[in-house]
């Protein structure tokens, strides 16, 4: 009988597990990541089931979480893909959008790459649809055989079909696509309409690109793990996708670009589970990166706009921010003398000096070892020396004109800094003050960070929960299946085209059982980024809905506009309810290895060495245990 779950999420440097299984028993543990994803993966997950005497056709169900396209986007070292569009219209991804980042760069750079879709591979083709989704120019299928045989003599692995108007009428691109495939039947290609069924050329042809470029990467790692898994007599992965729901691998295979942000959102899962009504901050510290969520009345918040380095994709995802702080963050002094820290990172290969990989820069986790913040040996074993983490930091004491441990020091304020920054910023930006909000802390250094953190940033306290090393694993486990259609009406918010606005939601495909939401994008006249509201087609009336996007609209942006509104685009969700989380048991209680369980109540200085994460208590702070084992940080003494 089927009656285990396992959770796997595969960060930058550490590969989490969690099972859940009959009894409402809870096992967890923590590998490091060697170079080969998918056998680290398989090692790990092999010898987690042996020592928990899990029999491989106990396991009923495999979900796993992934920073694979997360890396691929940033790192950026896949083969550039093709771009297929009508002709004169080669350059939109060259062009974007006027909004840039930096106002004040003497040459603005846009957030297309060349090395990503260069020029040569940017394709222009007959064939035209009007506004309406009607045809004005046919396809020429001499032309589309011609471009074929040429992709295939020029080896190109993927490509991104972008043409005009496809949300409203997609037949052009499938032809496209069935046309390249007669030629090049091994091509990856994305359709824009599958991507994005929403308008805004730039930011749906950008998105099918990316979709694209880490198209065959995730395919590939997708196919060896699910030979290896099936090799074990383990069923194929459920992949969790940027909004924290489960896609089936073939499913994400499709469109890849869904996983942009798979962990973070997974872990965003994993804080829900602990958050009540009050909204709530969450940060997660991993190797490279410190990701910031926000959830409120127990749910996560989401977007349509995720910023991931130096893109902005337009894709429904978890609102998590991410700031370039991690364990492997680098350490140096600029020219001018300043300490920076990150963005560059050591990663898990070679990592921080202290973990024994050959790393030889200084990193966050080589100051925090030598602020004895940290044990001698990290979970699934990693042993660290404090001897290479001095010898790294020698050079940049020496430019600072300090001692090493004061130069960790440093780096440590630097790294609290940062974050803190970026905490406030996400969260002012929607509306959640962190004085009247929990931080939840999580991974493996986000509790490490958390206490400097609440205080720079005004919470009034950090909360780090039991499963806090695991979070994102966990997370996984707590994600159902969510069907999704969407449709773009562009209609006035007014009770003459609200009959309108219901029958273009009532003209989506029928969906099957389960609970259903609609989620609206609402826009004053003349406004380039709608807000995200609930909708309910048949209860509402348009006054309703109005008044509500005025309100939403003078919490976040601080006024609203006597202006006309319009409903730009309609989303309705189905969630299947079939998470593997359902009746499991409390997570185990706090135990520190060689010391027994977790005092209920302590002051600080003090580090706290738990099996899966480090907590660090500052000096004038105490630590009491709270509902469900949860770690509550605050000022003040021990009551």
């Amino acid at each position: 009988m089927s009656d285990w779950a396992i959770g796997i999420d595969t960060g930058g440097t550490y590969l989490d597990l969690v099972a859940l299984g009959p009894g409402a028993r809870r096992l967890s543990a923590k590998a490091p990541l060697g170079p080969d994803r998918s056998a680290a993966v398989l090692a790990a997950l092999r010898e987690f089931l042996d020592q928990a005497g899990i029999a491989p056709a106990a396991v009923g169900r495999v979900v796993h979480g992934t920073t694979l396209v997360t890396n691929l986007l940033l790192e950026q070292g896949a083969p550039p893909v093709a771009v297929v569009t009508n002709r004169g219209f080669e350059d939109v991804l060259a062009i974007g959008r006027q909004s840039r980042r930096d106002l004040y760069a003497f040459r603005p750079r846009g957030e297309a790459p060349e090395r990503i879709f260069p020029e040569a591979l940017r394709h222009g083709i007959s064939g035209r649809l009007d506004a309406r989704g009607q045809e004005l120019t046919p396809l020429d299928a001499q032309e589309l055989a011609t471009l074929g045989a040429r992709l295939a003599r020029e080896g190109v692995a993927a490509a991104a079909v972008c043409l005009l108007h496809a949300v409203r009428n997609p037949a052009h691109e499938r032809a496209v696509r069935a046309a390249l495939l007669d030629t090049c039947p091994d091509l990856a290609i994305s359709l824009s309409h599958e991507v994005s069924a929403l308008p805004g050329e730039a930011e749906r042809f950008l998105a099918t690109a990316l979709d694209a470029y880490v198209k065959p990467a995730l395919s590939h790692y997708l196919l060896d793990l699910g030979a290896g898994l099936g090799a074990l007599g383990l069923p194929q992965p459920e992949l969790v996708t940027s909004d924290a729901t489960l896609a089936e691998g073939i499913e994400a295979v499709r469109r890849p670009l869904r996983l942009a942000m798979s962990g973070p959102a997974s872990a965003l899962r994993g804080f829900a589970l602990a958050a009540g009504p009050a909204p709530v901050v969450s940060i997660e510290t991993g190797g490279t990166t410190t990701d910031i969520g926000l959830i409120e009345a127990g749910a996560p918040l989401f977007t349509r706009k995720l910023d991931l380095g130096a893109f902005s994709l337009a894709t429904h995802a978890a609102d998590v921010a991410s700031v370039a702080v991690g364990g492997g963050s680098v350490a140096a002094v600029n020219a001018g003398g300043a300490l920076r820290l990150g963005p560059r990172s050591a990663g898990a290969v070679p990592g921080p000096a202290a973990m024994g990989r050959g790393g030889v820069e200084p990193t966050l986790t080589d100051a925090l070892m030598l602020l004895d913040r940290l044990p001698m040996q990290l979970a699934g074993g990693l042993r660290l020396n404090r001897l290479a983490a001095e010898r790294a930091m020698l050079p940049l004491a020496r430019a600072l004109a300090c001692t090493p441990r004061a130069a960790a020091e440093a780096v440590l304020a630097a790294a609290t800094a940062a974050i803190a920054e970026a905490v406030k910023l996400h969260a002012f930006r929607r509306g959640i003050d962190p004085a009247s909000a929990s931080l939840l802390a999580g991974g493996g250094g986000g509790p490490q960070h958390a206490a400097e953190v609440a205080a720079a940033a005004g919470f009034r306290e950090a909360i780090v929960l039991p499963d806090a090393g695991v979070i994102s694993a966990l997370g996984g486990l707590a994600s159902s299946t969510v069907d999704v259609a969407e449709c773009a009406p562009d209609l006035p918010l007014d009770p003459a085209h609200f009959p309108a606005l219901r029958a273009a939601a009532a003209a989506l495909p029928p969906a099957g059982p389960g609970a259903q939401s609609w989620t609206a994008g609402v826009l004053y006249e003349g406004q380039a980024e709608p807000l995200a509201l609930p909708f309910a087609p048949e209860a509402d009336d348009a006054c309703a809905l109005a008044a509500r996007f005025d309100a939403l609209h003078a919490r976040l942006r601080g006024h609203a506009l006597d202006l006309p509104r319009r409903v730009a685009w309609l989303r309705r969700s189905r969630d299947r309810g079939d998470a593997p989380l359902g009746a499991a048991g409390p997570a185990p209680a706090w135990e520190l290895p060689g010391e027994g369980p977790l005092p209920a109540r302590g002051a600080g200085p003090r580090a706290l060495f738990a099996a899966q994460t480090t907590i660090w208590v500052p000096e004038g702070w105490s630590w009491r245990l709270g509902a469900a084992g949860a770690l509550h940080l605050a000022p003040g003494a021990a009551a």
